[in-house]
Order: C-alpha cells, then structure tokens, then sequence
C-alpha cells in the first residue's frame, strides 16, 4: 500500500513539475500571437490618425505622437514664426498636402520593417492614398504612455531620375533647429525675380506676372500670345507695376512671404511658383 502511494505522491509531482512549464513550440506561439495583436493595434493606430486628420479633429492629434515629436514640431514652429519668409514647414507634416486636407484617406501596403514588443519600438512602411496623391513613407513607433505613438517620418522622396530616397524628417527638424537664424532680407529685383500664378476655382493657373531681375515684368492669360509689359518698383514689400509707354496708374501688389503670394487692393492673388 505505502509503495503504491508514493509512486502515486511521484507521479503527481512529475505532473505539476511538468505542467509549470511551456514548451518552446508553445514559447514561440505566444510570441507570434503577442506580435499580431501589436501588428494589428498599431495598424489602427495609424488609421485613427488619419481618420481625425481626414474630420479635421485636430485636437485628437496629441496621443498620436510621442513628446519629443511633439517638442521638436513646437521648437520649428516657434522658429518659423520669427521668419519673414517660410520656414521649415511648407506642408502639412502628416499628409504632405500645401492646402487643405482632404475628408478621406486609405492606409495601403502596409509591412512591419522591424517590431520589438519587449523594448515597445517599431517601424511601419506604408502608402498613404488619398484622391489627391500618393505619399510613401514610413513611420517609427515608441510605445510611451500605455499608446504607441509616432517618433519618426521617413518619407520617400522621388527625385529627378525616378529614384526614391529617404528623407528623415525628425533629423531634418533638429538640423533646421540647429541653423543659425538668418535676419529676413529686404525684397530686390533679384530674389523677387520669378513666375506668378493666378488660380482658378479648381486650381488651374489662369494669368501670369513675370518679374524680372532688370526691374521689367509682364502680365498676360495663360495660353495667350499677348501680354503687357511693365516696368516695376520696389516699396519695401510693396511691388508696384507701371505700364510701358502708357500714361496710367500704376498696379500695386503686397508681397507676403509666408505665402509666397502678390495681392492687389481689389483682391487677385499670384502665387509664386517653384522652378522646374
């Protein structure tokens, strides 16, 4: 009887022994379920963003980066400000968009470069499709706070020859910070010298004011073979364009640097385009 009871007393032992521990096959599958579940969490997470971009819930963007994100934009914007001209942002961080956003984006492509759910990093490549373009980026994750928030935006560029290169854009931002802050220039033939758009309701050029570093300019429609010449003066930020060989008053415009725009008093606004 006390043989049969201690060999049963062993094999519960062995038994609970046996049970405390996880099999290595066991090990890797919880691993693998842990990673699809931050995978998928983090996913939403960046769908949420856009969706509150795309609604325009700018006050639900804070949980979506990470403090020193947040402190570097601040610190750039702060700079910017004391700018004449435009500074480091000249578009929307998160869209890439110059104007308004549009009401609805698709996260497409998504792939997980690298995930590290024990140290709470990781980074994310994805494309961002909206009706108006395309943007390829990816970005790295921290998890801070119980959320995984952005730290990072490394976007795709395309340059001349089809090649996409990257662009880190929190090093950007701290290379921008560490620039030696430049006086604003007064305005001159020479750095006002280039092409003026007006755009039409759908975002088409529809005439032009060319100014030139001799101190000329023209004015005509797009498409037309006929334009004005003027000759033109400089008034602090004032532009003001004189007719050739007309006896008429003169067509003044303000330039704004921010924009990058000329505004007459009745209202028409040209904005400068960039050079091909």
């Amino acid at each position: 009887m006390k043989k049969i009871l201690l060999s049963a007393i062993a094999l519960l032992m062995l038994s609970a022994c046996g049970g405390g521990k996880k099999t290595q096959a066991e090990t890797v599958e919880a691993a693998d379920s842990t990673a699809v579940n931050v995978k998928e969490e983090i996913a939403g997470r960046i769908k949420n963003l856009y969706d509150a971009i795309a609604q325009q819930r700018e006050e639900c963007l804070d949980s979506f980066a990470c403090h020193t994100w947040w402190k570097t934009v601040a610190a750039v914007e702060e700079k910017d400000a004391q700018l004449a001209e435009i500074g480091f942002f000249n578009e929307d961080y998160w869209t890439m968009m110059q104007d308004s956003n549009p009401d609805y984006f698709e996260i497409r492509d998504i792939k997980f470069v690298e995930l590290d759910v024990e140290n709470g990093t990781a980074l994310v490549d994805f494309v961002l499709w909206s009706s108006i373009q395309l943007v390829h980026q990816k970005f790295r994750f921290c998890r801070e706070d119980g959320n995984w928030r952005v730290h990072n935006i490394i976007r795709y560029v395309t340059d001349a020859d089809g090649k996409e290169t990257e662009y880190d854009y929190l090093a950007g931002m701290q290379n921008y910070l560490a620039e030696p802050l430049e006086e604003a220039s007064e305005l001159t033939f020479e750095n006002m010298d280039g092409i003026y758009d007006s755009l039409d309701e759908n975002m088409n050029s529809e005439s032009r004011i060319c100014l030139h570093r001799d101190g000329t300019a023209t004015w005509g429609m797009i498409g037309s073979l006929n334009y004005t010449e003027y000759t033109y003066t400089i008034r602090g930020n004032t532009i003001c364009l004189q007719p050739k060989d007309v006896d008429s008053e003169e067509d003044c415009y303000e330039y704004d640097a921010d924009t990058r725009t000329l505004k007459n008093e009745q209202g028409a606004v040209y904005y400068r385009q960039v050079a091909d």
